[in-house]
């Protein structure tokens, strides 16, 4: 799917999606409870809905309503046959069901499209090796159990979805597990979400420091009703245009949060709370130093605040940018560059020299099959004095399908062509 997006002056107020992050956790730790659960204000994508049909395949009764799932959870433990499931291109469906995967002696396949199957997984790789259990990946995965209680050792500079997977199922195991961050822990704010959800459905976690986790085994998970709050990584893609023209309004959010990507409205300086309404609106923006660590999802958007920024902006720590859908640091260079915008990188920065103005007749931007990368290519393009054509547009279902809607009634001029 191709759309073209053209210069324009957006205004109003928009309903920001509910947390994709909080919603794959919610899916998740209701399908594991004893009982019935409501899980409501859902915002339903690809990515959610590679979540709750694994989490079916795996036994849980899940009955989709407009906005929320009834789900009967199961017991992965007592699971006695083999499985298949796909993961489509979700990485957080992956690397957080494949410890669930892992209780049962039965073997799992798992499946995925894109580069999913080409994402980093050594860390289980090594605790399946340690435990001498199955761990085979090849264009899908196959996992065997059981998982065994342990000290996990984990680098905390990777991916904090090993942790959250580890942390969704060692409760379940008969004794105690414990897990160790080995510094520098990047990504925690990931954690303390899943560790949030945790206790909502009656698990205990204990954390004795910064890099250190106690699991008491032999828990159960107790069914619960919860609301998904709003989400911050959507969020971001608002924030920076209503920076760049503002005013816009944003709905549906909360102040204190525990999403990492909330450090969006850090980088932003004309901002007002009224309850869960955040006002953002234009004002001079210059360059700064922005550390990823914490927030690799707000890499691409934060591309385009730079671009429009005057001045330099650094992004540091952005290397795990370049194992997502694609390589994020790639594709935006490429796609910045057909702008003329002056950018740069290195294997862990982006650098760009940003100006208030662009216009370039004839942009043609490559979408990269990559939601984030066309999401932040059509805040650019509305920001920019010339239209342009981004293909691959279809790529924003993984994680926000309404998003040229939205986009459209805040008077945003885009068009699928």
């Amino acid at each position: 799917m191709k759309v073209k997006v053209s210069p324009s002056q957006v205004a109003g107020s928009v309903a920001i999606p509910s947390s994709k992050s909080l919603a794959h956790r919610a899916i998740i730790c209701a399908s594991l409870a004893q009982g019935t659960s409501t899980v409501s204000n859902i915002t339903y994508s690809k990515d959610i809905d590679a979540t709750i049909a694994c989490m079916e395949a795996l036994g849980a009764k899940i009955k989709k309503q407009e906005t929320s799932c009834i789900i009967t959870g199961t017991n992965v433990k007592n699971r006695t046959e083999p499985v298949s499931m796909d993961c489509n291109e979700s990485g957080s469906t992956l690397r957080f069901l494949i410890p669930l995967c892992a209780l049962s002696n039965q073997k799992a396949t798992l499946i995925g499209h894109g580069r999913l199957m080409q994402r980093p997984m050594d860390v289980y790789a090594k605790i399946f090796k340690e435990q001498q259990l199955s761990f085979k990946q090849t264009d899908h995965m196959e996992v065997c159990g059981p998982l065994q209680p342990s000290v996990y050792k984990i680098r905390g500079d990777i991916s904090s979805q090993f942790i959250t997977g580890l942390l969704l199922a060692l409760p379940l195991l008969a004794q105690d597990s414990q897990i160790e961050i080995i510094p520098p822990y990047e990504s925690k704010s990931y954690v303390d979400l899943t560790l949030q959800m945790l206790k909502t459905f009656g698990i205990i976690i204990h954390q004795t420091d910064a890099t250190h986790y106690q699991i008491p085994g032999h828990q159960s998970y107790l069914a619960k009703d919860v609301r998904v709050e709003g989400d911050w990584s959507q969020a971001a893609f608002y924030t920076v245009l209503g920076a760049i023209q503002g005013p816009l309004t944003l709905n549906n959010m909360k102040a204190d949060s525990l999403q990492g990507d909330k450090v969006v409205i850090d980088a932003i300086h004309n901002k007002t709370w009224q309850q869960d309404h955040l006002i953002i609106d234009r004002a001079p923006l210059a360059g700064q130093t922005i550390d990823l660590a914490n927030c690799p999802d707000l890499g691409p958007i934060l591309c385009i605040l730079a671009a429009y920024s005057q001045g330099t902006t650094h992004l540091i720590h952005a290397q795990r940018l370049r194992m997502k859908e694609s390589d994020r640091i790639a594709a935006m260079e490429e796609e910045l560059r057909k702008w003329n915008v002056d950018v740069s990188s290195t294997y862990d920065t982006i650098t760009i020299v940003g100006k208030e103005t662009y216009r370039k007749d004839g942009v043609e931007i490559h979408g990269h099959n990559d939601h984030r990368i066309v999401m932040a290519m059509t805040i650019f393009g509305l920001c920019a004095q010339s239209p342009c054509i981004i293909d691959d547009a279809q790529a924003i279902t993984k994680s926000y399908p309404n998003f040229f809607q939205d986009i459209q009634a805040i008077g945003g001029k885009v068009e699928i062509l």
